[in-house]
């Protein structure tokens, strides 16, 4: 893992809209083989897995989560879960995974910024998650989301999975404009064997990474 810059200035908290992958249910290139649509990939859960780590009685926000099993892969007994979908997503979700001690499921719109207001005990730390669908995600989502994270979650953590080269670009450059992100990190996800012929690459320019966004704490924002 690399980091790759630092910065400073933070502005203005807009919606995160999610919108659906180009490349369909299976997922961008670069996506671990074993996550189905809305999981997340090996390199992300580790990246989520760290900062737990450090604060094992955090908050996990996983925005547009699938049917899955996070929550049991990365559960270290102490932990929230908190997955957050559009209503209609959100009640199917509960009724495959019913809500538990630690574990719930809320209905938001995808335009909505409402979510964050029911993160609990933010000062036990918040790792906010997006699985998949950053491959497809417009430059000033990923803008608005970081925005917001670092307005509301000083401390926290942000990662986007399988974030494609011109995404992970819009963060590198969105960063150096917020005062409340400390760093940020990219670890290249490995490209899938295609299924046809292979088509030649230019190996300086890996398809789809992971960005792990690190949010300043209160005190030093």
């Amino acid at each position: 893992m690399t980091e790759l810059s630092r910065h400073r200035g933070c502005t203005c908290a807009s919606p995160f809209r999610r919108r659906r992958s180009r490349h369909g249910a299976s997922g961008p290139p670069g996506r671990d083989d074993r996550s189905g649509p809305g999981e997340l990939s090996a390199p992300a859960e580790a990246a989520v897995r760290g900062y737990l780590a450090r604060r094992p009685d955090a908050t996990v926000v996983v925005l547009g989560e699938g049917p899955g099993t996070g929550f049991r892969r990365l559960d270290n007994g102490r932990l929230t879960w908190l997955s957050v979908l559009p209503p209609g997503d959100a009640a199917a979700r509960r009724m495959l995974l019913p809500d538990g001690p630690r574990r719930r499921t809320v209905g938001r719109p995808g335009t909505g910024a409402g979510w964050p207001a029911l993160v609990g005990t933010v000062e036990r730390g918040v790792v906010v998650a997006v699985p998949g669908a950053p491959a497809g995600l417009p430059a000033g989502a990923v803008r608005d989301l970081l925005a917001v994270c670092a307005a509301r979650f000083p401390g926290g953590a942000l990662v986007l999975d399988a974030l494609s080269w011109r995404a992970a670009a819009a963060v590198f450059l969105t960063v150096r404009h917020h005062r409340g992100v400390a760093a940020v990190h990219a670890r290249p996800l490995p490209p899938r064997r295609p299924s046809g012929p292979a088509r030649p690459r230019r190996r300086w320019l890996p398809w789809t990474a992971v960005c792990e966004v690190h949010f300043a704490a209160a005190h030093a924002a």
